[in-house]
């Protein structure tokens, strides 16, 4: 096993996503574009007047992100299958380290369940550029989360 530390490349990240019988499916073939995984959350300045610096309270977390690539049919029909659904999906994105994914590497993902998951919510197919995109908001109280075992 090689150290699991610095730097590393896009390449090494393997990306899964429910197929439409909710099966978790590597599409990591398709993809060459992964946008921004993490938790965003909305604040609300409460500074009051004699305050020295600006204060915020945390509200709840949007955790949406974006996967595209080229063309496929293969992509083309496993996403259209799952967009636009309402069923929760569980999503997997593993982060290898300086080489393809190993035990113990960063990972961002949930595993669904019948109340939490993520939603495809756009699916496009751009055949100028000869590309697709595909949008995921979370669905339900359990937010996604970074760790070091892979979803199912």
């Amino acid at each position: 096993m090689t150290a699991q530390t610095g730097r590393t490349h896009s390449k090494w990240a393997t990306v899964k996503v429910d197929n439409s019988g909710g099966t978790l499916t590597d599409i990591s073939a398709y993809c060459n574009a992964i946008g921004a995984l993490g938790l965003t959350f909305d604040t609300q300045d409460v500074t009051a007047f004699s305050d020295g610096v600006k204060n915020f309270v945390i509200g709840q977390p949007v955790a949406a992100f974006t996967l595209g690539g080229p063309i496929d049919t293969v992509i083309i029909t496993h996403m259209a299958a799952i967009c636009g659904t309402g069923t929760p999906l569980s999503v997997d994105i593993l982060l290898g380290i300086r080489h393809a994914y190993e035990a113990n590497e960063p990972q961002w993902g949930i595993s669904m369940s019948a109340t939490s998951g993520y939603l495809c919510t756009a699916f496009t197919v751009d055949p100028v550029a000869n590309t697709w995109s595909a949008s995921f908001d979370m669905f339900g109280p359990t937010a996604p989360a970074f760790g070091v075992a892979a979803e199912s």
